[in-house]
Formats: C-alpha cells, sequence, structure tokens
C-alpha cells in the first residue's frame, strides 16, 4: 500500500521550503538579510522622526526593493501553505481509506460465523487438503483483516512524526506484540519488532476446525476485529487534529505573512517612498 511518508518527510520538507523562503522557522525569526534589514529600518525609524528618518536611510530604488521584499514574504507563504494543506489532504484522504477498510474487515469477521469442524476439511490420498467453502470464506476474510490491519499498522508507522498524535496511533496498533503467543497458537504470526501479522494458512484451518471457539475468542469482536474497531474509532474520532495545522506547524510566522494581503500590497505600492509608506501608517 502506498504512503505519503515520502510527501510528509516527517514534515522536513515544508521546512526546507520555510527555509528557501528566507524564513527561519526554529527561530521565528527572517533570515532573509534584506528582509531583516527592511523590517528593522521599519521598525527603528517609526520610533523617531520617521519622516526625515525615512528620507535619509530610503530613496525610491529602496522604497521599490522594500515592496519587493513584501511580496516575496507574502508569495512565499502563499506557496508554503498551499503545498502543506495539499499535503495534508493527501494525508487525510489515505488515512480515511485505510481506516475504511480496516473497518469493514473487522465487522466481516466479528460477526462471521466460527462454528467449523474437521469435516470442513477433506485430505486426499497425496495428502492434499481441500476446504469446504465456508471454510475458504472464513479464511479470506481472515486474511483481509490481516491485510487491512497491516495497512493501517504501516501508516501510522510511517507518518508517526507528522504528530503526538499519529505516533500514539501508531503504537495502539502495534499492541499484537503483547498478544503474540496467543495469536500464535491458531496461525497469526506476529513480528515482534514491527507488530505486522502474518497468516499460516494451514494452521489457521486446523484451528478453526479443532479449536472454533478459540480462534473466535481471539480473533472475533472480542479479539482482534474487536481491537480494530476500537483503533479505528480512535483515529476518527480526533481524524481532524492528526495532521497539525500550517500555524501548529510553522507558529505565529504564517499570521505574520497573512497580513500582507493583495490589497495591502497594492495599497503600499502606491507609495513611491518607504517616507510616504510611515507617514501613512504614523
Amino acid at each position: 500500500m502506498a504512503t505519503i511518508s515520502s510527501m510528509t518527510n516527517n514534515t522536513y520538507m515544508m521546512y526546507q521550503m520555510a527555509e528557501k523562503q528566507g524564513l527561519n522557522i526554529t527561530s521565528g525569526t527572517t533570515t532573509d538579510a534584506s528582509t531583516s534589514s527592511a523590517l528593522s529600518s521599519l521598525t527603528n525609524t517609526s520610533s523617531s522622526n520617521s519622516s526625515s528618518a525615512a528620507s535619509s536611510l530610503y530613496s525610491s530604488s529602496s522604497s521599490a526593493n522594500d515592496m519587493a521584499t513584501l511580496s516575496s514574504i507574502k508569495s512565499g507563504y502563499s506557496g508554503l501553505v498551499s503545498s502543506y494543506e495539499s499535503t495534508k489532504q493527501t494525508f487525510n484522504t489515505e488515512m480515511k481509506g485505510t481506516l475504511s477498510d480496516l473497518s469493514s474487515s473487522a465487522k466481516t469477521v466479528a460477526n462471521m460465523n466460527f462454528d467449523f469442524s474437521e469435516s470442513d476439511i477433506t485430505t486426499a490420498s497425496d495428502g492434499t487438503k481441500t476446504y469446504s467453502d465456508g471454510l475458504k470464506s472464513a479464511i479470506s476474510s481472515i486474511k483481509s483483516l490481516v491485510s487491512d490491519y497491516n495497512d493501517a499498522l504501516d501508516f501510522f508507522s510511517d507518518n508517526k512524526s507528522v504528530s503526538d498524535r499519529a505516533s500514539a496511533l501508531a503504537t495502539a496498533f502495534a499492541d499484537t506484540t503483547y498478544r503474540s503467543g496467543q495469536y500464535s497458537q491458531i496461525g497469526i504470526n506476529v513480528d515482534s519488532k514491527t507488530g505486522a501479522l502474518s497468516v499460516d494458512e494451514d494452521k489457521l484451518a486446523t484451528a478453526l476446525t479443532t479449536e472454533s471457539s478459540r480462534v473466535e475468542n481471539t480473533l472475533g469482536k472480542n479479539g482482534l476485529a474487536g481491537k480494530a474497531e476500537d483503533h479505528v474509532a480512535q483515529a476518527n474520532f480526533q481524524s481532524d487534529k492528526i495532521f497539525p495545522s500550517a500555524t501548529q506547524m510553522f507558529g505565529n510566522e504564517t499570521k505574520a505573512a497573512s497580513l500582507y494581503t493583495g490589497s495591502t500590497l497594492l495599497a503600499i505600492s502606491s507609495y513611491a517612498t518607504t517616507g510616504n509608506l510611515l507617514n501613512m501608517l504614523f
């Protein structure tokens, strides 16, 4: 199953994009020299005689440069936020599909008939085994549950660095390791490192026909299927908070950049010098 770990990549891509725009996300300051200089000069000038200071520090050319700097901040963040929101949408879409598949297969196993006997397996003279249609259907449903469970486990494990919530869900889905002994007795093997499941079909078929009650308790509504439904419900309950917002990820710099709206920049551009800009603002 495809994941978007390559897109999120522990949000590193977004930090890189921010740095390319001359913004230091960690410290919350601009790193672009011209941006820092321009905004610093604007601030210092406003605390004194803004008109005269502006006239001495800025020319029409420097004003145009300041305007270009502000425009760059605005366009840079527009692209950054747009890319971030696109990644978030992709994450949420794939998460929704993954959880929906798991919920469906979990419900199937939870409501499945586990009433099988040894007569559901026929062994030919050459040792070849044939399963009844009912037994084949049950094994197929269990294999689908295992596959969908692994998909959900992989999804949250691959993207656990997106947020604390995603990390907590990855841990929840990996709780199969605590029941590895119980699962292995009926033909469900557990990877001790990742919690991923695999099916030993012959062992599972034998368990279904000789220990159907044990299999139902282990995999049914009180077992793996029930656990899967609980995990899905937990994830769906907080689905809108698992992938953080752009403001949560990048901090207040997004708010500062959003102040430079299109209309604001157009108004600023009508002033030929920074002195005129300061007169307007102060």
